[in-house]
């Protein structure tokens, strides 16, 4: 595996802080219950699990670390979290498209995997890259958020052309028309081809 182009996340000192007085926030909580529950001769189970779950949420993001690397023929991301190790790849060919992410209630496209690999602490805009999961027979669409340099997109953008911080809209038209072509063992531009002949019959 030849190794192009790589780069770490990236850490703000004031997002840093934040979670900082957040964590220490959460521990105040949890000594205020177990005084609670002394006093009360009663476990509060669920202030303690609500309490317990934030805490971890909040740590997890403050030791999360992630390096994005760009190979000849796929991205992928090693994530450090705060257990273990995890490794995630999608090759240029499976990737739809990449676009400025925002929230919405109900997405243009319906994603069968959902997946968050950057870091809340860092500044940096998030984008979302949608990309095809080929398990034999079965593809269903999927997402990843990500944070990253100008660099790191404009190399991507060289080996997926003119899909990369596009808008959602070309992301989305692209990714149906991926999903259709996969079942149909064409390429995207060969199923395209398609349709439009069938269309001026």
């Amino acid at each position: 595996m030849k190794i192009i182009y790589q780069e770490d996340s990236q850490r703000s000192k004031s997002a840093e802080l934040l979670i900082g007085i957040l964590i220490l926030g959460v521990i105040a909580f949890i000594i205020y219950t177990t005084y609670r529950s002394i006093t009360s001769h009663i476990i509060l189970v669920a202030e303690y699990f609500i309490e317990i779950v934030t805490g971890f949420v909040l740590l997890k993001n403050a030791v999360g670390r992630y390096r994005y690397i760009l190979t000849e023929d796929q991205f992928i991301i090693e994530e450090q979290s705060l257990f273990r190790k995890k490794h995630f790849e999608v090759p240029y060919t499976l990737i739809d498209g990449v676009y400025a992410f925002r929230q919405e209630i109900m997405g243009q496209l319906r994603f069968r995997y959902k997946y968050r690999k950057c870091s809340t602490a860092d500044s940096r805009p998030v984008y979302a890259m949608a990309y095809e999961v080929v398990d034999g027979r079965h593809v269903r669409h999927a997402r990843v958020l990500i944070k990253a340099e100008d660099a790191f997109f404009d190399l991507l953008s060289t080996f997926v052309p003119n899909r990369i911080r596009v808008s959602q809209e070309e992301v989305v038209f692209y990714a149906i028309a991926h999903k259709d072509a996969i079942k149909h063992g064409e390429t995207v531009e060969e199923y395209l081809s398609s349709m439009r002949c069938d269309t001026n019959i």
